[in-house]
């Protein structure tokens, strides 16, 4: 009889706990469809129950946790976390919730330990591996983040995950020097090409920037040289400030002196605007160009509208751009239309006349490596050189930079 009656009682509370694992199930199931919905008081309302209920089910604990976590409720989900990660044998999903919030809340000291102890249990794993690399690069512990990178390349043969985390490490970098040659043909009539090239070197500080830059011209077997300095200072409101100077040794093929002023506002949403002015002394003649940008960025497209007027000669000239930006490879793609007497860098001299000018030009940078950079320029023009008559106008020029 007594069999029997034990029987019967195992058998009710097995009963109970089948019911009680299908309503656990059930209520999971429902806390999930509101995380999906983003109503996570509602979900949290649910599974709260359960936790209190489960106390050692660690996988309800660190769902819990997450959703704590998702709606923005930081401490507690470390409360929640901490038993199970502070451990000697941590839970690893756990350590992976806790990781994801002190990368989100910016603690990068403590991120850095959590993702050491996830590494203990698996050290392949490329996600904590790149939220490792990206704290030590907040942390501008650059050297360590490159040297985890080129240790984690033996994952998948590659560093691929990790190529926005060196982009930024290279960004940092201070210093950098150009070279480029530029060649002007023209055709029908031709004439004998001219030849332009600069030496450039610039140097990074925290708000600012300063650029030297040498330039030789040889036109018409005549070889003058320009010396100019470019400078760069930023504001706390994300504006900033460039000023140009620069003096030649001749007359004709560049200015005698120029200088440039001009303030890029702090951007406005997605609009950025700037105003300016450039100065060019000649031996015979002053010349004053009034500017200014106003550009649109959606995403990686940049759209730009930039007027030139020449106070001298009263003329208008205008420069339409769309470029197309990958940030990660640091690469770029520009398309340019440009109409009037736009002074292609320092192209620009005191013979202007109200001839007309027609232009469409591209550009392409690409990165080698982690610090070498290639930007082709090409820019065909057509333009009226006396009254009436036109010719073809090529402008091909090629810049190297290596950044250090």
């Amino acid at each position: 009889m007594k069999y029997i009656y034990y029987s019967i009682v195992l058998l009710f509370i097995s009963s109970i706990a089948i019911g009680q694992e299908v309503n656990a199930e059930e209520i999971l199931a429902n806390t999930k469809r509101e995380v999906e919905k983003g109503n996570y008081d509602k979900a949290l309302s649910l599974i709260e129950p359960l936790r209190a209920k489960f106390p050692q089910d660690e996988d309800i604990q660190t769902y819990t946790a997450r959703i704590y976590s998702w709606k923005k409720d930081y401490k507690t989900a470390i409360k929640i976390l901490s038993p199970m990660t502070d451990r000697v044998n941590p839970n690893q999903e756990a350590l992976q919730a806790i990781i994801n919030v002190y990368f989100w809340t910016e603690q990068y000291e403590k991120c850095v330990v959590y993702c050491d102890k996830y590494l203990v249990l698996d050290a392949k794993s490329l996600e904590v591996l790149k939220i490792k690399a990206t704290c030590l690069e907040k942390l501008n512990r650059d050297q360590e983040a490159l040297e985890l990178i080129e240790k984690s390349a033996y994952i998948d043969n590659s560093t691929q995950a990790f190529k926005g985390i060196r982009t930024l490490i290279g960004h940092k970098s201070k210093n950098a020097v150009s070279v480029s040659y530029l060649n002007v043909s023209t055709s029908e009539p031709g004439q004998s090409p001219f030849h332009y090239g600069y030496v450039e070197y610039s140097h990074k500080f925290n708000k600012s920037a300063i650029v030297g830059r040498a330039n030789v011209g040889n036109v018409s077997n005549d070889t003058q040289a320009l010396f100019e300095a470019d400078f760069y200072q930023t504001f706390s409101n994300k504006s900033y400030l460039y000023a140009n100077g620069g003096i030649s040794t001749g007359e004709t093929i560049f200015p005698v002196a120029k200088a440039g002023l001009e303030y890029y506002f702090k951007p406005h949403k997605k609009f950025d605007y700037s105003l300016g002015a450039r100065f060019m002394h000649f031996e015979s003649d002053d010349i004053t160009l009034l500017t200014g940008q106003l550009a649109y960025t959606a995403g990686t497209y940049t759209v730009a509208y930039r007027p030139y007027y020449d106070t001298s000669n009263e003329l208008f000239s205008h420069v339409l751009s769309l470029q197309k930006v990958n940030e990660e490879k640091e690469s770029l793609i520009r398309f340019e239309l440009q109409y009037g007497n736009v002074p292609y860098l320092y192209l620009y001299n005191n013979f202007t006349t109200p001839l007309k000018a027609y232009r469409a030009g591209i550009q392409y940078q690409h990165r080698l490596g982690e610090s070498f950079f290639v930007r082709p320029i090409f820019l065909y023009e057509r333009e009226e050189y006396i009254p009436g008559e036109y010719r073809n106008r090529f402008n091909v020029q090629l810049i190297v930079t290596k950044r250090f």
